[in-house]
């Protein structure tokens, strides 16, 4: 068998080894069910029952708390759930959630710098039934992205509720009813983090999203994003940050949750993660669709 040398092994061009963050070296475990999901007798019940006919609705409107506020949880109807609230830096106020599905949604609009603003629990759409009744559906959420689109959302713990034929329903009619005014309706499941992996990144960048950081780095990091044309390493951020490696990562996700730049919200912080600078917008059209379109609470029908 003949001895290879140093100089062939040095002709041999280094392959490329990319090693694995510990987030994607965790065993698999399957994602169990929330314990509040609707249960398999009721889906059975929902396929094998009469078709669902949808009611008439008269004189529908949206309607807010007086200052454009949320308008806040029916505790009567969720008072079985855990009630959670934070409060939003983009939004300027606090924010109400039911149940942690609502909470991981809250942390990923917040942290995102694709959406310059939002509110939880922000308008009720309410009509008057024909038996005279006055009927309303309260959404989870509304954001306002980078592009200027407005957005309002229902969250639910998992995919066999939008089943109910009772509930697609009433998407479907909100959805129009939005449409109609210039926005849109989504349909999102376990806040859009559907994985532990997913909602163990967006929360350590949530929990850094107050560091403290200079106007200095902010200048020097974006400058180094337009030398390498618009897309840097995580890596050479954190090294023009400075100090130690762990204290510029969280000043680089500060920065993020601020939009000086912008990472991807679905990869662990590896030294490859491309870095660039998000669009300039300006938050305001979320409010001046509320102040146009939002009636105010006990107004005259």
């Amino acid at each position: 068998m003949p001895i290879s040398t140093n100089a062939e092994h040095d002709s041999i061009a280094p392959c490329a080894v990319r090693l694995r963050h510990p987030l994607d070296c965790l065993p698999y475990r399957p994602e169990r069910s929330p314990a509040w999901s609707p249960s398999r007798q009721r889906q059975i019940r929902d396929h094998t029952s009469p078709a669902w006919e949808a009611p008439e609705r008269q004189n529908p409107r949206i309607v807010a708390a007086p200052g454009l506020g949320a308008v806040r949880i029916n505790f009567c109807y969720a008072a079985f759930q855990s009630m959670t609230a934070a409060h939003s830096e983009k939004a300027g106020r606090d924010q109400y959630f039911e149940g942690p599905h609502e909470t991981y949604g809250f942390r990923l609009h917040e942290i995102d710098p694709s959406i310059v603003d939002l509110q939880y629990q922000p308008i009720r759409i309410e009509w008057r039934s024909l038996g005279g009744r006055i009927q309303s559906m309260t959404l989870d959420f509304a954001i306002e992205t980078q592009d200027g689109e407005i957005v309002f959302g229902e969250d639910k713990a998992s995919t066999d509720y939008f089943d109910d034929s009772e509930l697609s329903e009433r998407l479907d009619f909100a959805q129009k009813f939005l449409e109609a005014k210039g926005a849109s309706l989504q349909r999102r499941v376990a806040g859009g983090l559907p994985t532990r992996r997913l909602r163990r990144i967006v929360k350590d960048i949530f929990d850094d999203r107050r560091t403290d950081f200079e106007a200095d780095q902010v200048k020097m990091v974006r400058n180094l994003v337009e030398l390498r044309g618009g897309v840097a390493r995580l890596d050479e951020v954190v090294e023009t940050i400075g100090g130690h490696r762990r204290e510029a990562l969280a000043v680089a996700r500060a920065m993020m949750h601020r939009r000086h730049i912008s990472m991807p919200l679905s990869a662990p912080p590896m030294p490859d993660v491309p870095v660039t600078v998000p669009p300039v917008a300006a938050k305001g059209r979320l409010r001046a669709f509320l102040n146009d379109h939002v009636a105010a609470e006990g107004a005259p029908r």
